[in-house]
């Protein structure tokens, strides 16, 4: 599957991705997963609903799927490169979501398996947790924080959209920082809409700010995990909108190339990227690769902004 998946563009790797992981092309009339715990969005009226509804269709998986996040390269693993996690593009997100991490049998392969399983462990204390948090309560949550669009809902896996729905496919994929200072997100993204012959496709990835120094299982998980549901809702709603406004606005003119320091947790990081849009919170960036994210601004160039503004995208 790994090497079939390698030959594939990134278009293909998306819809393979999302085929396998969040159950595509199924026939079944538009209908909310649960009609009577996801609403349509406060404040639209029924008749908007209908002419404008967005519909976040359930993965095929129950549980959000979390990792520990692991730096190949500081590891000592040849082939690391730029690939910093356990999740490289879609062919990571198709082995780390749909079979947990495959091992092609190499050496190099084996010992990657293994600093993953590794880096795992910072979910230990999370673990109870985690295996009772589902895609329905992360999307629903998510409803709240999603600024694009008007009539938005939850839809089954199975559902058929009407002509002019809009559908999002996602796969989501969380990492903890080794620190426990930051959440990072992978989402695998793939939206059909009226007026596109193919769907939009792109893997949006988003860091959340470092927590600071009293971060830990206590800050994540206290008041019944109440930041860490909030912050991963918050992520998922924030690749959305970063999606629907790079498909809204593609053929823009190209930007140049430059390097970006960021922090992921309590770690710098850099990335050559052409910077899309920017907030005093966040960068949005157009990576090497194609792929978008939206990384933390330095304290510094927070504090040189002003009042807090909402996140780019």
């Amino acid at each position: 599957m790994m090497r079939f998946a390698r030959r594939l563009p990134r278009p293909h790797l998306v819809s393979a991705c999302l085929a396998l992981c969040a159950g595509v092309g199924l026939s079944m009339p538009w209908q909310p997963a649960h009609a009577t715990d996801v609403p349509v969005q406060a404040g639209v009226a029924a008749s908007d609903a209908t002419a404008q509804r967005v519909g976040l269709r359930l993965p095929a998986a129950d549980k959000v799927a979390f990792r520990g996040a692991v730096n190949f390269d500081k590891a000592g693993v040849a082939g690391g490169g730029a690939v910093m996690y356990p999740a490289p593009g879609l062919v990571g997100l198709l082995a780390a979501v749909a079979t947990h991490a495959v091992v092609s049998g190499t050496m190099r392969d084996l010992e990657k398996e293994r600093i993953r399983t590794k880096a795992d462990q910072v979910l230990a204390p999370y673990q109870s947790v985690l295996d009772a948090y589902t895609h329905q309560e992360l999307m629903q949550a998510s409803l709240a924080h999603i600024k694009t669009g008007s009539a938005r809902q939850i839809i089954a896996q199975a559902a058929s959209p009407a002509p002019g729905d809009t559908v999002i496919d996602s796969v989501p994929l969380f990492y903890l920082t080794q620190d426990h200072q930051a959440l990072i997100l992978d989402n695998a993204i793939s939206i059909k809409t009226a007026g596109r012959v193919t769907p939009y496709e792109n893997i949006i990835r988003i860091v959340s700010p470092e927590r600071g120094g009293q971060a830990g299982p206590d800050v994540w998980l206290g008041d019944d995990a109440g930041m860490l549901k909030w912050e991963s809702a918050r992520m998922y709603a924030q690749a959305l909108d970063i999606a629907l406004a790079d498909m809204a606005t593609a053929g823009a003119a190209a930007l140049p190339f430059k390097t970006v320091r960021y922090n992921e947790g309590a770690v710098e990081r850099m990335e050559r990227a052409q910077l899309i849009s920017e907030s005093c919170d966040y960068l949005v960036l157009r990576t090497l690769r194609g792929n978008l994210m939206a990384v933390p601004r330095k304290a510094e160039a927070q504090a040189g902004c002003g009042a807090a503004a909402t996140p780019a995208g």
